[in-house]
């Protein structure tokens, strides 16, 4: 006689939370795929799902609930395990399972979004929908005004400005800035490596690649801002997962980002590998690359999405594709400029795994009309490197050193309408009036500031006394171009008014400033 057996349970081995900006994420462990089901109990502020065949399989230790969970709860029923979701308020639920991987087990998922922010940052979609459908919602709801066709070009100008550390203090007098400006700030979108449920590579004590890269990017976040001509945002601001088109989406389209790092910490089986490295992007997909190491490099970023738990598995289609590479291919030889410099900075600072920048099939990267770049600041399985990468000072270093990088880049390529630009054309108008005053025309071979160096200063013929001035004493972090910039003077004019041949200042140097 056959005996009917009971359906063996499925493990709930632990529920996990994470918040982000636009949703929070709710992840069961699971030792098995589970079926589930949303109770027809549900409402707006109370989500139910029933686990067919499931239980604890120990104390479960819930999340802290936090805005805008209620409470989060696992109850018997009679088709196994209940969960229940209170919030303060109506959320729409996007819920998948994720197949296990080198990092996890089985998961379902829960992302919860609020009802303000669905529709401007995730479609609603019903567990039947199919993953190419919601991706096509996804392009939709973050389509861009226009697509673009072009990369303006940049010309190289010669580097005069100094590059010195940040300011420590005040300075003595502040001027008012004025409302309007001739120019406008370069937009640094930096992106912290992984994140949530993706920790990233793990140390040998334990480090997470995850926390060591948003400590760096909030210091060349800082920097960044602190430099006249620049600002900066970061993609991610806290412990929680984004996927990789989405990091990019949000540095083009929310952030309308000139320029885009993402900063990693490697891992590899060889604990004694080390040093940093940058890389751009291959246009010939992830499989060819200028090295094994990159490629291999850019197939285990890759695989981020699957590891954090990406809901949509689908990459870009292949017109996008072609669109994509007709104006990334315009950007790449800048961000194979800008990646040099950094790696230029890094000499010294750190060990460098490859003295050159590095080119693999990024996801990351292949967004249209941004300087790309990804950088690893160093192998965090590498006990040495570990505790470096985990060393307050080191990341303010590694960060100094990537933007001091980005800022020789703008400098020397300074793109149309920028602060860097405006600079350049100051530098040129010069040569051009000091050239006329003394009947000679300007060497076209030469740029502006090679000219500059060559002619007289024309401060002599400036009578201070006659000007309204201020006296501005120089303090640690200053260059003539920041000075220039915080009290809306040109460079030349301070160049003229304080007798000066060039660029470089000194702590403790007292300048004349004119006052408009």
């Amino acid at each position: 006689m056959a005996v009917s057996l009971p359906a063996r349970a499925i493990d709930i081995t632990a529920v996990r939370s994470w918040r982000a900006p636009d949703n929070t994420r709710l992840v069961l462990d699971l030792n098995a795929p589970v079926l589930w089901r949303v109770s027809p109990d549900s409402t707006p502020a109370r989500l139910i799902i029933d686990l067919v065949d499931a239980a604890p399989a120990g104390p479960i230790a819930l999340p802290q609930v936090s805005t805008p969970l209620k409470a989060v709860r696992l109850e018997k029923s009679a088709q196994g395990q209940r969960l229940v979701i209170d919030t303060l308020e109506e959320m729409t639920p996007k819920i998948f399972q994720l197949a296990p991987n080198e990092k996890y087990s089985q998961r379902l998922v829960i992302d919860l979004y609020s009802k303000v922010t669905t529709t401007a940052v995730i479609p609603a979609t019903t567990t039947t929908g199919t993953a190419n459908a919601a991706a096509e919602a996804i392009l939709t709801a973050v389509k861009p005004p226009s697509v673009i066709t072009s990369i303006p070009v940049m010309r190289p100008t010669e580097l005069t400005a100094p590059i010195i550390s940040k300011p420590d203090e005040k300075p003595i007098v502040m001027m008012e800035k004025p409302e309007s400006r001739r120019w406008r700030n370069i937009i640094v979108a930096i992106d912290a490596g992984h994140g949530g449920e993706d920790p990233g590579a793990i140390g040998a004590k334990g480090s997470h690649e995850k926390h060591v890269t948003l400590a760096i990017a909030r210091e060349l976040e800082a920097m960044l801002k602190a430099e006249p001509g620049l600002t900066a945002v970061l993609t991610r601001t806290g412990d929680y997962f984004i996927p990789l088109q989405e990091r990019r989406r949000i540095a083009r389209y929310q952030h309308k980002a000139d320029i885009f790092i993402s900063v990693h910490a490697d891992a590899a089986e060889n604990r004694s590998a080390k040093g940093a490295s940058v890389f751009a992007l291959s246009l010939k997909g992830a499989g060819t690359a200028t090295s094994r190491f990159a490629r291999m490099l850019a197939e285990r970023e890759n695989r981020s999405d699957l590891i954090g738990g990406a809901a949509i598995e689908a990459g870009d289609d292949t017109l996008r594709n072609v669109l994509a590479d007709m104006v990334v291919a315009g950007s790449l030889d800048h961000s194979l400029h800008m990646g040099r410099n950094i790696l230029d900075r890094f000499t010294g600072l750190t060990h460098l795994h490859s003295k050159h920048v590095e080119q693999a099939g990024f996801a990351v990267l292949k967004e249209p009309g941004m300087v790309s770049l990804l950088v690893e600041t160093g192998f965090i399985s590498n006990p040495e490197e570990e505790e470096k990468l985990t060393d307050k000072q080191h990341q303010r270093d590694l960060a100094k050193a990537i933007f001091e990088g980005v800022l020789r880049y703008n400098q020397r390529y300074p793109a149309p309408g920028s602060y860097f630009a405006w600079q350049a054309d100051e530098r040129s108008n010069s040569q051009a009036a000091v050239a006329s005053r003394s009947n000679k025309k300007p060497n076209s071979n030469t740029d502006a500031s090679h000219t500059e160096a060559r002619t007289a200063n024309p401060a002599a013929s400036v009578n201070i006394s006659d000007e309204k001035l201020i006296r501005y004493r120089i303090v640690p972090g200053d260059s003539l171009s920041r000075i220039a910039s915080r009290h809306q003077v040109s460079m030349n004019d301070l160049r003229r008014y304080n007798n000066l041949t060039d660029d470089t200042v000194k702590i403790g140097q007292t300048l004349n400033i004119p006052v408009n």
